[in-house]
């Protein structure tokens, strides 16, 4: 039996995770043939919940790209003015957040200086597989669909760069092309991916040749890939399987909390709201310059007012007893206090989301500086949540970090070969240069006290790896320590060579 974790209603957020009745050890020895039968109970689940999460992925990228819901606006009166801007708040706020977060990129440190080597060579690999822009992708999707997915295995032979030397090939896969299916037991394991294709074959009909749509499912076991279509609900299989000699699941889900509800679905509403007071303001002031006219004791008809508005001047007549009049009927909203409203729902918004809010820099007072500053503007309250991303976030990576060191560890030509996930762990880098006198005063403090170096330097959150810092400053202080005792060796032997000369001259004397 299969079930799911979301909701099945488009009004409600985060996408579907689907859980299945079956464990990956007993699927794993299953002949192709059973295996087959055994997905067939699923598939349908799957497609069906993969239906309702690419559909509602689309809706929230094509927010994110400004098709918002304030273009469906209507109004029932002046419906000749009705402007439907678009803030895109949802662009700036992910956009900041992406470069917040992985403007620079994921570092890989040692957790002990025996690995070291082997962890440069990590790095070097994964700058040269252009893992930074594909981290900041796929945390991009993260942002705005609420989960990503990334493939990595083998270098298909001939696609090997010499150059770069890379053993391992790395892309983020289509945000609404993918499922990652786990066993519905307490551990809530892996037990395989799907990708899913768009497909479209002719098929001769009445003596013509008409489009056919299906959908391809390629399923990614642990050891084998096996390919279905599926059309009109009837399951066709495509060939034998294929292997994977690596043994393990090449493609890993990303997300940063376990609903996959993305920062889009928390702000939405907030951000309808600003595009809604956006709108009404400017068609408050369309309508102020639009103003309808009217005429008190005063007749004109059609080709009248025609002429008034070409003309902007108009001739009325008046009798003692019934005065003529023309007025302007225009009432406009009171600009400050829209802006006051304004000003409250961006500031819940950035505060629900967790993104600093920058403020008037002319406007600075005397305690607004320093950490104060950086307080006040949300900076230190947005760093402390986005550890909660960069913790999920690592989490996620570090399933994938074990993949890529398998493939290293059973590539020949691979610099890598002892290194294991549990001796790495990955950085966020992101700016710790705030502070920057308090934290070295405060290490001065540490290493005053007799505080260890390995001890003082994490707690002062100076550097992305204190480890290679403590391992540089114990090789310079072992330099250093024998560069004197050479300089005293030196020293001593011209002490000597001094005394034996003068021993010498006394003799010669």
């Amino acid at each position: 039996m299969a079930s799911y974790s979301g909701s099945t209603q488009r009004n409600l957020y985060g996408r579907e995770t689907i859980y299945i009745d079956q464990r990956e050890k007993d699927l794993k020895g299953l002949e192709d043939a059973k295996l087959k039968r055994v997905l067939e109970k699923y598939i349908p689940v799957i497609v069906d919940v993969h239906s309702r999460n690419k559909d509602r992925t689309r809706e929230l990228w094509d927010y994110y790209l400004g098709i918002q819901d304030i273009k469906d606006k209507v109004k029932k009166t002046r419906t000749d003015i009705n402007n439907t801007p678009v803030e895109n708040w949802a662009y700036a706020l992910v956009d900041f957040k992406k470069a917040w977060q992985l403007g620079n990129p994921i570092q890989y440190v040692m957790i002990n200086s025996s690995s070291s080597k082997e962890i440069e060579v990590l790095n070097k690999y994964a700058r040269n597989a252009d893992k930074e822009s594909k981290d900041q992708w796929i945390y991009e999707d993260i942002l705005v669909t609420g989960r990503g997915f990334r493939y990595q295995n083998f270098i298909e032979e001939g696609y090997r760069d010499d150059e770069n030397d890379v053993p391992f090939e790395m892309y983020n896969l289509d945000r609404d092309s993918c499922e990652v299916i786990y066993e519905s037991g307490i551990e809530h394991r892996q037990l395989f991916s799907v990708v899913f294709t768009d497909m479209e074959k002719l098929v001769k009909v009445d003596g013509e040749y008409k489009p056919e749509y299906y959908e391809q499912l390629t399923i990614y076991l642990r050891n084998r890939v096996l390919v279905c279509n599926v059309l009109d609900g009837k399951i066709t299989w495509e060939k034998e399987s294929k292997k994977i000699i690596l043994n393990d699941h090449v493609i890993t889900e990303y997300y940063v909390n376990r609903d996959r509800i993305s920062m889009i679905e928390v702000g939405k509403d907030l951000f309808d709201a600003i595009n809604q007071l956006e709108a009404l303001d400017m068609d408050d002031m369309e309508q102020f310059v639009n103003a309808i006219m009217v005429f008190t004791n005063a007749e004109i008809d059609e080709e009248g007012l025609e002429e008034i508005q070409e003309l902007g001047a108009v001739n009325i007549k008046s009798t003692d007893q019934k005065k003529a009049s023309v007025e302007l009927l225009a009432n406009s909203l009171n600009a400050s206090d829209t802006q006051v409203f304004y000003t409250r729902l961006l500031t819940a918004l950035h505060q629900i989301l967790g993104i600093p809010m920058a403020t008037d820099t002319g406007s600075v007072t005397s305690g607004d500086t320093g950490k104060a500053k950086m307080t006040g503007q949300g900076y230190t309250s947005a760093g402390i949540r986005a550890k909660t991303d960069e913790t999920m976030f690592k989490k996620c990576d570090f399933t994938s970090l074990k993949v890529l060191l398998k493939i290293c560890k059973t590539d020949a030509k691979s610099e890598i070969q002892t290194l294991t996930a549990g001796d790495v762990d990955s950085k966020m880098n992101r700016d710790m240069s705030d502070n920057l006198l308090v934290k070295t005063q405060g290490l001065m403090n540490l290493l005053s006290a007799r505080i260890p170096k390995e001890y003082a330097l994490p707690i002062v959150n100076l550097f992305s790896d204190s480890n290679a810092v403590v391992e540089k400053m114990q090789i310079e202080e072992k330099e250093a320590a024998a560069e004197m005792q050479n300089t005293a060796i030196q020293a001593n032997e011209q002490d000597n060579k001094i005394k034996n000369a003068e021993e010498l001259d006394n003799q010669a004397q």
